[in-house]
């Protein structure tokens, strides 16, 4: 029989939620972890049927040295199980670049190592003249070497301005609007210049777009075998109805399963539907519901998986842009109004390239993806959906030609897996809340929830960078938060 009694319940086992809840049950914390779905992970979940082992979205980990994963799996005990799929030095051949100017009519493709300290196949690609390199080289060092004060100091500035202020060539720009879309989920005219700059460091010195054998989602299931192991209890299937709060303290939470009972509750459901639905914004001062609402989602991110009878790709990473495909708000608006483009960034992860179990013998799993609206009832995915496939086949039509099925996820995926859409048009990001001017760096929403033994794990709060980087970063902030309250509260009782 399930206790009833927690010292902390966690919502969630996304990386957010899964670090927090491993770390804290780790260091004698007895933890309750809940989870709505039949498996663990959220957004970095993976697949692993039919011989199949693939994520369900493309995923690249930024940094690859370094990551917030590396320190949550020493503690645990399990460092030798921390083995990522590529490393920044790795020799092989592991990027497909393709890159379109304005002024032509054909792709242009460069194949390269994962290095990033080389910036010629770069130039190679985008055909700069030797001003324009030196131009290049120079805003990109600038980038490198700011320290984290430095950095800062552009909480206030988006990238757009960043940019122009300095002497930096159109193809350049491009790319960053491009890196904008694919590494945030942001227009380059809305994301602070602190955020996409220390991504972009990131990359160049520590590695960009790292993998791991059988996916993403091997992190949640070691974390979440480890928690158990340690005596954490997990339940799946268990959506979290309510959290209960008694005098501005949390007691516990309700769900189909039960009631639950612990002095702290910790959500990786989600900043917006934590606050506004599983509270209840009546607990809270209305000054902090309207900020709680004002704070801007990052955009989805819709994919197509292809399933194919031959291995037909090498590399392990596929990216594609134009000068005229990336995103800034006005084109974004206007595909949101129907206006469908011609051509979309594609992103796409070879698993095979990575793992030579990821398809069963002969065959190849690719998975692909753009950029989109969060909201889960966007019209304009699946007309997303055909541009993407349309590309597949004037670009790659060896892929096409022994694709046996597709499969296609969008926003409202996304949200049935994740986070309630709690706001008309929010629910389906794919990485979080507050990753635009003035809402990250030193203006993140703080982990720390105005009601006593409520705290938020994941991109939304407390934290900043890329992704599942910056979900188990936040996650392991709470941690240390949430034994900080437990050890005050001990002390006043």
């Amino acid at each position: 029989m399930v206790d009833e009694n927690y010292d902390v319940i966690i919502i969630g086992s996304g990386p957010g939620g899964s670090s927090t809840a491993t770390l804290l049950q780790k260091r004698g914390v007895k933890c309750l972890l809940l989870e709505k779905n039949n498996k663990v992970g959220g957004k970095m979940a993976s697949v692993d049927t039919n011989g199949y082992g693939y994520d369900l979205f493309p995923h690249g980990q930024v940094p690859m040295i370094g990551s917030a994963f590396e320190p949550i799996f020493e503690e645990l005990g399990v460092r030798d199980e921390f083995v990522p799929a590529l490393l920044p030095d790795d020799p092989r051949k592991v990027i497909t670049l393709c890159y379109r100017r304005g002024d032509k009519k054909e792709y242009k493709k460069v194949v390269q190592t994962q290095a990033m300290a080389d910036p010629q196949p770069f130039f190679d690609l985008w055909d700069l003249e030797e001003d324009e390199k030196a131009a290049s080289v120079k805003i990109m060092t600038e980038m490198i070497t700011m320290t984290d004060e430095q950095i800062h100091d552009y909480d206030e500035m988006t990238m757009q301005e960043w940019l122009a202020e300095r002497d930096c060539p159109s193809a350049l720009y491009n790319y960053m609007g491009f890196h904008a879309n694919a590494s945030l989920a942001e227009p380059i005219d809305l994301v602070a210049a602190s955020e996409q700059i220390l991504i972009m460091k990131h990359m160049m010195l520590q590695g960009g777009g790292g993998q791991y054998k059988g996916g993403f989602g091997t992190l949640s299931n070691v974390m979440c075998r480890e928690f158990e192991k340690n005596g954490g209890t997990l339940i799946k299937n268990c959506k979290v109805d309510k959290i209960n709060i008694v005098d501005g303290t949390v007691t516990g939470v309700d769900t189909p399963q039960g009631t639950f009972n612990a002095p702290v509750v910790v959500s990786s459901a989600g900043l917006q539907p934590t606050i506004l639905k599983l509270c209840g914004k009546d607990h809270f001062d209305k000054k902090y519901v309207n900020y709680i609402r004002s704070l801007v989602p990052g955009w989805a991110f819709t994919s197509v998986t292809y399933f194919l009878s031959e291995p037909v790709m090498d590399t392990g990473m596929y990216v594609m842009y134009s000068d005229d495909s990336w995103l800034d708000t006005p084109r974004y608006e206007s595909v949101k109004d129907g206006n469908i483009p011609d051509e979309v960034i594609l992103f796409m992860v070879n698993h095979n390239f990575y793992d030579e179990d990821a398809a069963p013998g002969g065959q190849q799993v690719l998975v692909s993806g753009t950029v989109c609206s969060a909201d889960p009832e966007a019209k304009e995915i699946e007309d997303l959906w055909k541009v993407m496939d349309k590309q597949m086949v004037d670009q790659f039509p060896e892929i096409m030609k022994v694709c046996e099925r597709q499969e296609y996820m969008g926003p409202k995926d996304i949200a049935n897996l994740t986070r309630d859409s709690v706001i008309k048009g929010h629910g389906g990001e794919c990485v979080g809340l507050a990753q635009i001017v003035g809402q990250c760096g030193r203006h993140k929403p703080s982990s720390d929830a105005p009601i006593n033994g409520l705290y938020i794990a994941g991109a939304d709060a407390g934290s900043k960078g890329m992704g599942t980087h910056q979900s188990a970063l936040s996650g392991t902030g709470v941690a240390r938060m949430v034994q900080n309250y437990l050890r005050c509260r001990a002390r006043i009782r």
